[in-house]
């Protein structure tokens, strides 16, 4: 099984979480079209926000996961390929980088997911990998420090995905490339294996309206559900009525105003379900399938009419579920990694480049 494991890893990096080993130094790219590029109007129009200070910028950057303070959206954190952690108070006009004063963060870790917890927005959670392995990172201070609570027991194996409980922000959960889901009581100072799953973890979804129902994403075995915090549990079979969807699975959101409503995004289109996993349906997206994978996928926090999904370098916006679709491009050659819309006035959206 390990030999398995790693196969399945190795093949993963060049379309997931490509270049994962490398350690990249600050602005090592050529290309300057990269970083954070904010919309002020649902997407419409595009405008690059990389400064730094006068002389820098992260516009070389390759970010892979972006997320807002739930409490002040204008505090903005971009999690990168091999720069750790940009973090911006002002909506995206000036970043700064979270260097951590107890120097357990390394500045070129790979970030590929942060959760904030929703009471104490200090709390902060980061999936990373960084020195060959995986980890997951607390701080209690907003990012100013850091402490290690988790660490994955093989080389080469990510932490991927984070979640918070917002009904009890004490119970974190944690899935890893190795497919360990692992779940904390205490806010991350211990863990308890959960359940192994075959396959690499890429995401995770707790429902707000009932938290003891939780779903998995895995990158080639479909979607998982439990009901009771993970004792037991349900692969939502249907997916397998889509066999080009279950590959390369990226992305899972969840509507937060009708938890019942899920959206996975992969290799070969966007797949939508509307009773908690128990059918799916195609989304007419406006790419071929399989051409180019979804690497993101958003909803409107205040209205779920308004859905996103990136493909390339364009974004693409439907308020007629998926019916017709708008195509908003953002002048660069790199991909939307990310999509974070601010959840108190959803006029605003950020867009992570990377490769």
């Amino acid at each position: 099984m390990p030999k398995l494991k790693n196969t399945l890893f190795v093949m993963i990096l060049p379309v997931f979480f490509t270049g994962i080993l490398a350690a990249f130094p600050f602005d090592c790219s050529t290309a300057r079209d990269g970083g954070v590029w904010r919309s002020l109007n649902r997407g419409e129009t595009w405008e690059q926000k990389t400064t730094i200070s006068k002389n820098q910028n992260i516009s070389a950057s390759n970010i892979s996961f972006i997320t807002l303070d739930p409490r002040t959206p204008n505090i903005v954190y971009a999690g990168t390929r091999g720069e750790g952690i940009y973090k911006s108070s002002d909506g995206g006009d000036i970043w700064y980088h979270l260097d951590d004063m107890n120097s357990v963060f390394d500045k070129r870790a790979n970030v590929y997911d942060i959760a904030i917890d929703p009471r104490d927005t200090n709390i902060l959670y980061a999936g990373i990998y960084q020195n060959k392995l995986g980890r997951l990172l607390r701080s209690g201070d907003a990012g100013k420090s850091w402490q290690e609570v988790y660490r994955v027991s093989r080389e080469q194996y990510a932490v991927f995905a984070v979640e918070i409980d917002s009904y009890d922000p004490s119970v974190v959960y944690m899935g890893t490339a190795e497919g360990g889901f692992l779940k904390s009581t205490d806010y991350g100072k211990s863990w308890k294996v959960i359940k192994w799953f075959d396959d690499v973890i890429t995401d995770i979804k707790v429902n707000p309206h009932d938290t003891r129902t939780v779903f998995v994403s895995t990158y080639d075995k479909g979607v998982y559900k439990t009901n009771d915090k993970g004792n037991t549990w349900q692969a939502l079979e249907n997916l397998k009525n889509f066999p080009g969807e279950m590959q390369e699975m990226q992305v899972l959101v969840m509507d937060n105003k009708n938890p019942e409503v899920l959206y996975v995004g992969s290799k070969s289109g966007l797949l939508k379900s509307t009773d908690t996993g128990q059918s799916w349906q195609r989304v007419n997206i406006a790419i071929p399938p399989s051409s180019v994978s979804v690497s993101a996928i958003a909803l409107d926090p205040v209205t779920s009419f308004f859905l996103y999904y990136a493909a390339g370098n364009v974004v693409y916006r439907t308020q007629d579920n998926g019916q017709t679709w708008t195509l908003h491009p953002i002048n660069s050659v790199k991909t939307v990694n990310a999509i974070a819309i601010d959840p108190q006035n959803p006029q605003v959206i950020y867009a992570g480049l990377g490769e």
